[in-house]
C-alpha cells in the first residue's frame, strides 16, 4: 500500500489530468462538468492525505473536510456538494450547467496544495 504522501500525489496527478480533459472544447458539457467534479473530489482527497482513507467514496463529507482543512467556506464548496448530492438524481439531472463553477473550485483546490 502507498504511504499517504504518495497516495495524495497520485490523487493530484489524476486530478490535474481530469482538469485538462474537462477543458477540452470537443467534450460535451455534461461530461466536462463530471470531469471537473471528479477533479474537485480528487483534489479534496489529496488535501486530506491519510484522513481520506476514513471515508467510503464518494462521500460529501470529504468535500466539507477538505474545505475546512484548506480554509474554504461552505459557500465556496457548496456547488460541488450540490453536484455530488444530485449527480445521479433522475429528477434533477444536470446538463453541465455547473461546469464553470466546478472548474473554478477545482482550480482553487489545485492551487491550494
Amino acid at each position: 500500500m502507498m504511504d499517504a504522501d504518495k497516495k495524495s500525489q497520485a490523487h493530484r496527478t489524476l486530478a490535474d489530468t481530469l482538469m485538462q480533459d474537462a477543458q477540452r472544447e470537443a467534450t460535451p458539457w455534461r461530461s466536462r462538468a463530471d470531469l471537473a467534479f471528479e477533479a474537485v473530489y480528487l483534489y479534496a482527497l489529496a488535501a486530506l492525505g491519510a484522513q481520506a482513507d476514513n471515508y467510503d467514496h464518494p462521500d460529501v463529507r470529504v468535500l466539507s473536510a477538505a474545505a475546512q482543512k484548506l480554509g474554504l467556506t461552505a459557500a465556496q464548496m457548496g456547488p460541488a456538494v450540490d453536484y455530488l448530492n444530485h449527480r445521479y438524481d433522475p429528477v434533477m439531472p444536470d446538463n453541465g450547467s455547473a461546469y464553470r463553477v466546478l472548474l473554478s473550485i477545482a482550480k482553487l483546490l489545485g492551487a491550494d496544495q
